[in-house]
C-alpha cells in the first residue's frame, strides 16, 4: 500500500525537493503517492500561514499518511522552522505524521556545488570562465546564497547585454532544473543541512507507517 504524502514547498521551484522525497522512500523500501500541489492557485488569503494552506487542502483533498513542508531556515533556525511545522500540521491534521526539508538559510545553497551542473544548466557546459563556486563546509555560512548562486549562474552563462538580462529572468527555471540535478551522492553529503533533510525524511515515512499498522 502506497503512503499518501502531501508535500508544500515555499513555491513552484522547490517541486525538485519532492523528487529527492521520491528517491528517499524508494531507496528506503517505502512505497509513496506524493501530492505537490501548486499553491499559487490558492486564494491569496488561504496563503498567509502554513496552517491556513493546510486547512484549504484538507478541505479539497487528502487524507494523508504524511506531510511534509519544506521552509528555509533563514534566520529563525532549525528548530523554530520544525516547532512552526509541529504546530500547524498538529492543529489542522492532528494524527497525521509529519517532517520538515529545511535546508540552512535558504534552498540556493545546496546549489552552489556542482560546477557542471552550474554550466549545463546556465546553457554554456564548456565555459572555461572561473565560477569560484563555495566548498560544502561553507556554503551554509553564506548570507545571501540565492543573490549568490543568480551571479554564479550568469557568469557560468558567458552572455551579456540584452541576453544576459532575459537570462536571469529564468531563474526559477534554472533553480528547479539545478534541485532536480542534485547528486544526492556527490559534494551536497558533505553539507549538514542535507544529511539532516535526508534522516527528517526517514524519521518520517517510518512515523507514518507506524501509525497506520496502529489505526489498522
Amino acid at each position: 500500500m502506497n503512503l499518501r504524502v502531501l508535500f508544500l514547498g515555499e513555491g513552484t521551484s522547490d517541486s525538485g525537493i519532492a523528487t529527492h522525497v521520491r528517491r528517499i522512500a524508494i531507496e528506503n523500501g517505502f512505497r509513496v503517492a506524493i501530492t505537490d500541489p501548486l499553491m499559487e492557485r490558492l486564494p491569496p488569503s488561504r496563503q498567509k500561514t502554513l496552517a491556513s494552506k493546510l486547512e484549504m487542502i484538507k478541505e479539497i483533498g487528502g487524507p494523508y499518511e504524511l506531510v511534509i513542508v519544506h521552509r528555509d531556515a533563514d534566520r529563525d533556525g532549525r528548530e523554530a522552522r520544525l516547532r512552526e511545522i509541529r504546530l500547524a500540521v498538529e492543529g489542522v491534521m492532528p494524527g497525521v505524521s509529519y517532517a520538515g526539508a529545511i535546508p540552512i538559510r535558504m534552498t540556493e545553497a545546496w546549489l552552489m556545488l556542482d560546477e557542471r551542473d552550474i554550466r549545463q544548466v546556465a546553457g554554456n557546459p564548456n565555459g572555461r570562465m572561473n565560477l569560484n563556486l563555495p566548498k560544502p563546509g561553507s556554503v551554509e555560512s553564506i548570507a545571501d546564497p540565492k543573490s549568490m548562486l543568480a551571479e554564479k549562474l550568469a557568469l557560468a552563462s558567458g552572455l551579456s547585454g540584452r541576453r544576459l538580462d532575459r537570462f536571469k529572468q529564468r531563474f526559477s527555471e534554472h533553480r528547479r532544473q539545478l534541485l532536480d540535478r542534485i547528486d544526492p551522492e556527490g559534494l551536497i553529503c558533505d553539507v549538514p543541512s542535507w544529511n539532516d533533510f535526508n534522516a527528517d525524511i526517514i524519521a518520517g515515512l517510518r512515523r507514518a507507517v507506524s501509525r497506520m499498522g496502529e489505526n489498522r
